[in-house]
């Protein structure tokens, strides 16, 4: 299962952390470069194995 998900961040050091966190599973990252305002996006799209995931409808996924 692929899932996206777009981070918010001020700090490159922030964006490192969580990428670091999250290695095993990120299939691709993309940040945006060059935007004006406080915070920065990037977008990270995550790969998690069926194995992983919990079926039930009101548990989290992970």
């Amino acid at each position: 299962m692929a899932v996206k998900v777009r981070i918010s961040y001020e700090k490159p050091q922030e964006l490192h952390t969580v990428t670091e966190l999250l290695k095993p599973v990120i299939k691709s990252c993309k940040a945006d470069k060059g935007e004006n305002g406080r915070y920065k996006k990037a977008y990270l799209e995550v790969d998690i194995s069926d194995g992983k995931a919990q079926k039930g409808v009101n548990s989290p996924l992970i």
